[in-house]
């Protein structure tokens, strides 16, 4: 017999794991410990790499002519994407690596389940494609680094969709964290970009993962953030209008950025060259521009830094806006891994640098400095691209502690990212998912539709009748419709159009018996949209809400129109009802 003691123990152990609240926060610092060190690990492999490759590391060092010799700008992205190319061929199906769009998928659509070897091999391919010199960003692979690591966690204790949900975001804010020595911001970038909700429940944990990733950072690479930024002041008041304008400025060129790269990845997936070959293609490109250019070598953050100085001229800035665009545009085409963040924040600092030389030629005497304008500048766009405004605003507002520039932050920032959502989408990373046709806007329940298709609720049994039978025989096909129409098909079952009690009145009552219609196909109206048998019950609700009807048309193909069945808005409405009934009780079970 057990000692009282132990039997009390292990009760109150019982007690502690039901507790779901205490249960994920000790996670959530489990999580944040693992993640931080994972992002430790893919920055030192970097630096390794570049320090292999290039002789020093391209984050500690602006890469230029004086410290690159023009055969290391041509060979190694070259050799580099090649084999890149040949990993990616070999490990992941030739497909390109993953990142933060595949972690906003995970999270509204797999219920934050990534694959753990996936994960492993995008973070080699973004760790080898960054130590090369590609000119993309760190964030993104970070992101998807430390969700993996929280979703391998979570599948092992068989956490349901909620809770490993909030840990997806745990992983996340830590690998934020920890690289911008910013836990609120960390914090925030989870919740507004992948949980997308904030609660007690998910938001508390996400917090403690935040804190502890920064905490680990601090501990291995000090306490200074990324970028090192003067101390700003603003000068007048008068500046707020150049602040808005500089916020219209970056959502134009935040747009110009993100349809560049789609536009190129669109291109280059038309062409018959093989996919392995495409990073090596791109390592001619990028290394042909860095000749000119080779501040568009790496992450690019230590070409931040000089431009949030004031260090570089108005022409030079104006030309780095330019080489950075093609360059990301080309690095992420052409399948080099690496993310949009950092190319957004350092085109952020040029933009507004640039921006600051101008108005500083206009109005300088209520003029705060080419830096201060360069700082707000790095918000508003990098907000606009992530669709993150609070992120952006947090991160400058722990990198410069300046409350009256971070409300000027604040202006430039929601300017850029209201004019961007309008005009181009919530994020550069939603248009990602919408050209693969997902649509995550909507949550959960949006995932839902998408995950069912047109075949599963569709019936088969519908009324039709052939296009040359005589208007008479129409009687009894209607009769005998649940919802007083009948498909017209022709000998094939071609769809020809749909004939109601409407029309058959009009036919027999219009005109001289001369000019009636004698078939039935004569008599029938366009039917008007239809659906694919493959497609999903969230395009069947998007056609149903758009049409008069409460059915419409189920066939083969656009082009073949093989009458299949047709879809009711009812049918849709219960088995959508009865796909969440069931996932929510496999989150009670």
């Amino acid at each position: 017999m057990r000692p009282p003691i132990v039997v009390r123990a292990r009760l109150q152990l019982r007690r502690v794991l039901r507790n779901e609240h205490l249960l994920l926060g000790v996670m959530a610092l489990a999580v944040g410990v693992a993640s931080a060190y994972g992002a430790l690990l893919f920055r030192l492999g970097v630096d390794g790499i570049q320090e292999s490759l290039f002789g020093f590391s391209l984050d500690a060092i602006v890469p230029t002519r004086a410290n690159l010799d023009w055969w290391e700008i041509m060979l190694v992205p070259t050799a580099g994407g090649l084999l890149i190319g040949i990993f990616l061929h070999v490990y992941h199906g030739g497909g390109r690596a993953h990142a933060i769009a595949h972690v906003i998928e995970a999270s509204a659509l797999r219920g934050g389940r990534i694959s753990l070897r996936d994960g492993l091999v995008s973070a080699a391919v973004h760790a080898g494609s960054l130590g090369v010199g590609a000119s993309t960003g760190r964030e993104g692979p970070l992101v998807h680094l430390g969700a993996t690591i929280s979703s391998w966690i979570s599948q092992r204790l068989h956490f349901d969709r909620s809770q490993t949900r909030t840990l997806l975001g745990c992983g996340v804010a830590a690998a934020i964290g920890s690289l911008f020595n910013a836990p609120v911001a960390g914090a925030v970038f989870a919740i507004e970009l992948v949980v997308g909700n904030l609660s007690l429940k998910a938001g508390a944990p996400i917090f403690i993962s935040a804190v502890t990733g920064t905490a680990i950072g601090r501990f291995y690479f000090g306490s200074e953030p990324s970028f090192t930024v003067p101390d700003h002041e603003l000068i007048s008041l008068w500046e707020f209008p150049a602040f808005l304008l500089l916020g219209v400025v970056c959502a134009v060129v935040a747009i110009v950025f993100m349809r560049s790269i789609l536009a190129v990845d669109a291109a280059i997936g038309k062409t018959p060259i093989p996919r392995w070959v495409q990073p090596a293609l791109g390592g001619i490109l990028l290394g042909l521009l860095a000749l000119q250019v080779p501040e568009v070598l790496g992450v690019g953050f230590t070409t931040a830094d000089v431009a949030l100085r004031g260090g570089f001229d108005l022409q030079f800035l104006l030309i780095l806006v330019v080489a950075k665009i093609v360059a990301v545009a080309v690095c992420i085409g052409f399948g080099f891994g690496g993310g949009v963040f950092s190319p957004s924040l350092v085109l952020g600092a040029t933009v507004g640098g640039a921006f600051g030389f101008i108005a500083g030629s206009f109005f300088p005497d209520q003029f705060s400095g080419v830096p201060a304008y360069a700082l707000i500048g790095t918000g508003a766009l990098a907000g606009a691209v992530m669709g993150a405004p609070l992120s952006t605003i947090f991160i400058i507002f722990e990198l410069t502690g300046s409350s009256e520039l971070t409300v000027a932050v604040m202006i430039a920032t929601a300017a850029a990212s209201i004019l961007t959502h309008q005009f181009f989408g919530k994020s550069f990373f939603h248009a990602q998912l919408r050209r693969r046709g997902l649509d995550v806007s909507s949550g959960h329940d949006q995932a839902v539709l998408q995950g069912m298709s047109v075949a599963r609720v569709m019936r088969t049994n519908v009324p039709s009748i052939r296009d040359d039978q005589p208007l008479e025989s129409l009687h009894e096909k209607l009769r005998n419709s649940p919802h007083g129409e009948v498909y017209v098909v022709d000998e094939e079952g071609v769809l020809k159009g749909i004939v109601n009690y409407a029309d058959l009145n009009a036919a027999l009552m219009g005109g001289e018996d001369s000019e009636r219609p004698e078939t039935v196909g004569a008599a029938a109206h366009a039917a008007g949209g239809v659906l694919l048998v493959g497609d999903s019950l969230e395009q069947a609700m998007r056609m149903l809400d758009g049409v008069d009807r409460q059915n419409v048309a189920v066939v083969s193909g656009r082009e073949t129109m093989k009458l299949r069945g047709s879809v009711n808005a009812l049918d849709v409405t219960r088995a959508h009802n009865d796909a969440l009934r069931r996932a929510r009780d496999e989150e009670h079970a």
